[in-house]
């Protein structure tokens, strides 16, 4: 077994690190407000959060928050905060503007999924009225191989009335994958429990109304510490924002967990989700437009935003609806016992390549797939067997769910 560690700063290896991360200068001249800029020409790229950050100046003493400044601020989660920037731990935290500094960029954001947007979005934040003056506190990263969990949040004091608990999704690292993974036979997982322990901290501290949030797996430990907190807690939470974060087991629908919080949950999806729609049972939802395509569509910086608003779609795309009837019943139809051995055995595979993040996946693929390859060779017949049947079975569900997915269409246009 793995020895246990926990941070509580970025874990990642620093031989992982690039060499240079991206450096963002803060704007010249402020833009204009989103209601005085012109027209956008066919063909320019859509505008998202760091648009929205350019353009919007009303303080949240003006303007209320939005939907948007919560996917802004879930965001910032993933930012790795270096020791430098010590005071983010503590509950007297900096203001935002405080952490655009040269010499942590690389620390920040040179292993997020984005680091050019990333870096955009800092200097976007450092120079908003709505935002520079937010306060970041509470910051905390744990990550335990032995426990198998990968889990990050960040308070933001937004004025004295409200503040907004912003939960990681997953991070670039193996062990974070591996942690959602689990999700498909272990409830609760490591993460959630300590969202609840972060939140009841977090609420010792944190002045007036509390709002939280995430991205991906963040959205689902909002969701999971909001209904799992204390009763002291829970009554000053005014609402909870999953952007695109999985659902939850049957358990918590029947059990009525959900229904403590579910008139507070604010979920939103992309039209292609994948991620958001795991798990057999979801919150409602709303969709938004995202300017790219498939699964790329799980990218925050992709969401696009219009006067303030994320863009709403109709509802998903077929092929989203396809997959998510397609692995959740896929899913469902493997015990827990299976799922775990399938997931531990395909761990294994990926861990045997000798690399911790995802990134150093791809950038040393020559490498890894090869020792992915020979470890599958040298894999017991036993898992190696249970995990093909896995395969072949998600191969014959899903050319079942094709004629279904059909005959949903035709009784949808009938009736419109």
């Amino acid at each position: 077994m793995s020895k246990r560690t926990e941070t509580e700063a970025d874990g990642t290896p620093t031989a992982a690190k690039p060499s240079q991360a991206p450096v963002a200068a803060l704007p010249s001249a402020a833009a204009a407000p989103a209601d005085k800029q012109p027209a956008r020409k066919a063909g320019k790229r859509a505008a998202n959060i760091v648009d929205y950050v350019q353009t919007e100046f009303a303080t949240f003493g003006q303007k209320p928050f939005s939907d948007v400044d919560s996917l802004v601020l879930s965001v910032l989660s993933y930012f790795h905060l270096p020791k430098r920037l010590a005071r983010t731990n503590s509950w007297e935290g900096v203001r935002l503007v405080e952490l655009y500094r040269a010499d942590c960029f690389e620390d920040m954001y040179g292993m997020l999924w984005d680091p050019d947007s990333s870096a955009r979005l800092l200097a976007a934040l450092a120079a908003s009225p709505r935002f520079r003056d937010v306060r970041a506190m509470g910051y905390r990263v744990r990550n335990d191989p032995a426990q198998e969990k990968q889990f990050g949040a960040l308070t933001l004091q937004l004025s004295d009335e409200e503040a907004f608990v912003a939960f990681r999704g997953t991070d670039n690292t193996i062990l974070g994958w591996k942690e959602d993974f689990n999700m498909a036979f272990r409830y609760p997982v490591p993460s959630q429990e300590e969202a609840c322990r972060y939140l009841e901290e977090a609420a010792g501290h944190a002045r007036g109304r509390l709002m939280l949030g995430g991205h991906s797996k963040g959205g689902n430990l909002a969701v999971y510490a909001a209904f799992s907190c204390s009763e002291p807690v829970r009554s000053r939470i005014e609402h909870v924002f999953s952007h695109d974060g999985p659902g939850f087991p049957e358990a918590v629908f029947q059990d009525g967990s959900i229904d403590r919080v579910s008139d507070r949950v604010r979920k939103t999806l992309p039209q292609s989700s994948i991620v958001g729609m795991l798990l057999e049972h979801q919150e409602d939802y709303q969709v938004v437009r995202s300017s790219t395509f498939s699964a790329f569509q799980h990218d925050p910086y992709s969401w696009v935003v219009e006067d303030g608003a994320f863009v709403a779609e109709g509802s998903l795309t077929p092929a989203a609806k396809y997959l998510d009837l397609t692995l959740n019943e896929w899913v469902q139809s493997l015990s827990a016992r299976d799922r775990e051995q399938v997931v531990d055995s395909v761990y294994a595979l990926v861990e045997s390549a000798g690399q911790t993040t995802m990134a150093g996946m791809r950038d040393n693929w020559q490498k890894a797939v090869p020792e992915i390859i020979s470890s599958a060779i040298r894999m017991d017949d036993e898992p190696r067997a249970l995990i093909l049947q896995a395969v072949k079975e998600l191969v014959v569900l899903g050319g079942k769910k094709v004629p279904e997915m059909f005959a949903r269409k035709a009784v949808s246009d009938s009736s419109e």
